[in-house]
């Protein structure tokens, strides 16, 4: 099998000028999602590089020789950072002047001053086995569908090249060194560019297919959750509620749910203006976050009214919860331009002892147990089943 080298070289130059361009298009229309302008310089670096390096001439000044590995190797250094943006890191780019540096001194020292090309294809293979071994640690992060299949792709892709160099490094060390030239034709040597042509291919897909799943990501959760409060919002309520409600059915487990809503809150917007209303709604969402389970469900219902479906959970346990949450709220107090707000909450209860496993049939009895606790004075809790009589 005889692979022209330099063919292949400059294929790899096309694969990250075609990255470098998919990457700086999505960075200037989704400058949202982190990591892509650091790909699209990376990219673009190692096109320059690889393609450069297919080019040299000994007849070349020094200094563009020695500029031609150390633009590559912060190509590498950079796609490293890309990953730590995108995962909502702090870039650490001395490493990309390491990377960088490291491939100079390598290339000038080995390449030139001891003219030792088999030692330097070595050198130079571990340490991209090193860079792109890192990049595959820092892709190994938990997340959900699709996403995981972006980072199980990208991650195989990179712990794949890194593997190959460092496969290319142990075969070179196997050789004499005068069979090796840089730009040999050989068995062995084309056979790993043309793995590691692929392997970058795979890459820069990972990488779109990476962005592309956040971008659906975020979609989703603003589809799904109240843009005030980060709750989801009374269409996801429902969604998850009625999964919720499938399992108890064949658990046989009860539910509750309790309908909660701000005392007062129009006067609230009317004196104080409408963003006091919205900080209102901000740290009563915050407040219940800390006190629901994980396993129940909690949304913003509408307007100032929030929902909580209670997993396991009978009405008296429900009213327990409710009536923590009325007293919290109340001793919560919200500066707001030097004004001290302090409001009270009103809720309704009712479990599916009384009203069956109906989502429809839940919240109308809580609503009405809330709007029985709305006249018996706000401020206190009232239970479906008594009849309205509060709690507190």
């Amino acid at each position: 099998m005889k692979l022209d080298v330099r063919t292949i070289m400059l294929m790899l130059s096309g694969i990250n000028l075609l990255g470098a361009g998919m990457m700086a298009l999505i960075s200037f229309h989704a400058d949202n999602i982190k990591g892509a302008r650091q790909w699209a310089a990376g990219h673009c670096c190692m096109c320059i590089g690889i393609f450069t390096s297919t080019q040299m001439s000994p007849d070349w000044p020094l200094w563009i020789i020695a500029s031609v590995p150390l633009i590559t190797g912060c190509g590498y250094g950079l796609i490293y950072n890309g990953i730590e943006a995108f995962n909502g890191k702090r870039c650490h780019y001395w490493f990309t002047v390491w990377v960088g540096g490291q491939m100079m001194v390598q290339s000038l020292w080995l390449g030139i001053w001891r003219d030792d090309i088999r030692m330097l294809v070595i050198a130079n293979s571990i340490l991209f086995s090193c860079v792109f071994g890192a990049c595959a640690l820092n892709l190994m992060v938990k997340a959900t569908q699709p996403l995981k299949t972006a980072y199980n792709l990208a991650t195989v892709s990179f712990a794949f090249i890194a593997l190959m160099s460092l496969l290319r490094a142990l075969n070179m060390m196997s050789k004499p060194a005068q069979e090796i030239s840089l730009f040999a034709q050989g068995d062995v040597n084309p056979v790993f560019l043309v793995l590691g042509g692929l392997s970058q291919l795979s890459i820069s897909l990972s990488l779109v297919m990476l962005i592309t799943f956040r971008l659906v990501s975020e979609l989703r959760e603003k589809a799904s959750h109240d843009s005030l409060t980060g709750l989801l919002n009374r269409r996801s309520f429902e969604d998850e509620s009625r999964r919720l409600l499938a399992r108890a059915t064949r658990t046989g487990e009860p539910l509750s749910v309790i309908m909660i809503d701000v005392d007062f809150f129009k006067r609230v917007n009317d004196v104080h203006g409408h963003q006091a209303g919205d900080e209102v709604l901000r740290r009563l969402a915050a407040l219940l976050q800390t006190i629901v389970r994980s396993e129940d469900c909690l949304a913003r219902y509408g307007g100032e009214e929030f929902c909580i479906l209670l997993t396991g959970t009978g009405e008296q346990g429900a009213a327990q919860l409710a009536e923590r949450v009325r007293l919290l709220y109340s001793e919560l107090q919200i500066n707001w331009k030097n004004e001290v707000l302090q409001s009270t909450l009103s809720a309704g209860v009712a479990d599916s002892s009384n009203r069956g496993m109906n989502l429809s049939a839940l919240v109308e009895a809580a609503d009405q147990a809330l709007y029985r606790a709305k006249k018996a004075g706000r401020n206190c809790i009232v239970l479906h089943s008594e009849n309205g009589l509060p709690v507190a």
